[in-house]
């Protein structure tokens, strides 16, 4: 990076993505990995948060001493997202402040006047507002491609209200579905008072728009890959050694316990009991991605474990299991491939806001066929014509849908998507216009309010005042008991 180089688009990320979308990780991966032609096309450059040495196009952000401190705390922030248990420790905060401090320094000492800052991911929740303090000419967009949970949940968070402030300081803020918005504007409304219109939360002079704008399926990325001959070659290995003449339904999913990997696990067991079917006649594969990020992660990973054990020990054959478990990192192209192998796929979180997976293995399956079995709790029917939709809590009702995927109910349906996705540089290119021309500076300040929140939430503890995020310290923060 040249000295006192100034940029006109920055995009502030808790990590730098791959510089080939198909190396991603994951679909978010891929995404802020789609974004790198449209960033180096307008001049721009990226801030991670991870604490990536300088270079070209790339901002120089020391990591601090508890970063790792800050990267649990942005975990469990997702954890509460997704409606579950989130402990959070008592020194999170301090490491998450000091990393979106040093990420705000770097940002507004490198974007050039008037320009836009792109902000993404629960790491960085506090940066609009610092970046807001302390360069108000700045256009920024706020996505958070998690949901947003209940008012009720979030104010357990001591520093919900830091949080929240953070968020405020953005012109735009995107999240994935229109329950996430309503949240959101719930919180700002009923719970600190602050008024709220169309979508428009108001702050003194100025307005943050709250929108729904979920990041696509890479399907045209999914076609692509799959016409590949290594990556076809790929998934015809896989198929070979599972060894099975039947359907292979294929699971993905990390450590959340929001994917509902143990409901799918627990649904499959009671389809092998009802429908007995030979080992070898249909199998489920299991990928887990990553690792476990939080206690409540791990002990998922654990619960998960044994019921494999469990299925496979009752229901497999010597050298023929029921359940292929596979612990991976895989990318874009073994992604394919595993979509090549198999014929159908359960896409059945409980609380995410879309089902960009079961896009793509549509997309990549293309004339083969794809059964798709989606949660009826997170799907919208019309996305994906065809598709079994199913509660994910009823083990029965799950049971049947994937007997109906398996074809024991005669031919197995096949899915297919209502419209053509949005590419991701267009889904990113209109986000980026979404911000208007930014205002004056108005101090973000959330007002105590001593109305309760609902359900008989009682008080459970006060932590001491004095974070500052990029001006006064905040008001004292009350829990909420959980």
């Amino acid at each position: 990076m040249s000295r006192g180089r100034r940029y006109g688009l920055v995009v502030a990320t808790d990590r730098l993505p791959a510089a080939d979308p198909d190396d991603s990780r994951d679909h978010v991966d891929a995404a802020l990995a789609a974004l790198r032609p449209l960033v180096a096309n307008r001049s721009g450059a990226w801030a991670p948060a991870g604490g990536e040495g300088p270079g070209d196009g790339v901002l120089g952000v020391r990591s601090p001493a508890r970063a790792g401190a800050a990267a649990l705390g942005a975990s469990l922030l997702r954890s509460l997202c997704h409606h579950q248990p989130a402990d959070f420790p008592s020194n999170w905060f301090d490491g998450y402040l000091t990393v979106n401090r040093r990420v705000a320094a770097a940002v507004t000492a490198s974007a050039s006047a008037s320009a836009t800052v792109w902000t993404h991911g629960h790491q960085l929740q506090l940066l609009p507002r610092l970046l807001r303090r302390m360069r108000p000419d700045l256009a920024v967009v706020t996505h958070l491609h998690s949901t947003f949970p209940p008012a009720e949940s979030f104010a357990r968070l001591p520093e919900h209200r830091a949080l929240l402030s953070g968020l405020l300081g953005a012109d735009v803020i995107a999240l994935p579905h229109q329950r996430a918005v309503d949240n959101l504007l719930d919180l700002a409304e009923r719970v600190h008072g602050l008024p709220v219109r169309q979508g428009r939360i108001t702050l003194g002079h100025r307005g943050v728009r709250v929108i729904a704008y979920p990041l696509p399926a890479d399907t045209g990325g999914a076609r692509r890959l799959a016409r590949l001959p290594a990556v076809r070659a790929a998934g015809g290995r896989i198929r070979d050694a599972m060894r099975v003449t039947g359907t292979v339904l294929l699971s993905v999913a990390g450590w959340d316990p929001a994917d509902a990997v143990e409901q799918r696990l627990h649904a499959f067991e009671r389809f092998l009991a009802e429908h007995r079917p030979a080992p070898g006649e249909v199998a489920l594969l299991h990928v887990a991605c990553g690792d476990p990020r939080t206690p409540a992660e791990d002990a998922q990973r654990q619960r998960v474990d044994r019921l494999i054990a469990k299925i496979n020990g009752t229901h497999a054959s010597v050298g023929q299991a029921v359940v292929h478990y596979v612990r991976a990192e895989p990318d874009r192209r073994d992604l394919a491939a595993l979509y090549l192998a198999c014929e159908g796929m359960l896409v059945t979180p409980t609380h995410h806001g879309t089902v960009t997976t079961a896009h793509e293995f549509i997309a990549a399956r293309g004339d083969l066929g794809a059964t798709v079995v989606v949660s009826e709790l997170t799907s919208r029917a019309a996305e994906l014509p065809g598709a079994i939709a199913v509660n994910p809590h009823d083990p029965g009702a799950f049971a049947d849908a994937i007997a109906q995927a398996t074809g024991r109910f005669g031919p197995a349906p096949r899915a297919h998507t209502a419209a053509a996705a949005t590419a991701l540089d267009g889904w990113a290119e209109h986000l980026l216009t979404t911000a208007r021309p930014p205002g004056s500076l108005v101090p973000v300040v959330l007002e105590r309010r001593a109305r309760p929140l609902s359900g008989g939430a009682r008080a459970r503890h006060t932590r001491p005042g004095g974070y500052e995020v990029g001006g006064p310290p905040l008001a004292a923060r009350r829990v909420v008991g959980r």
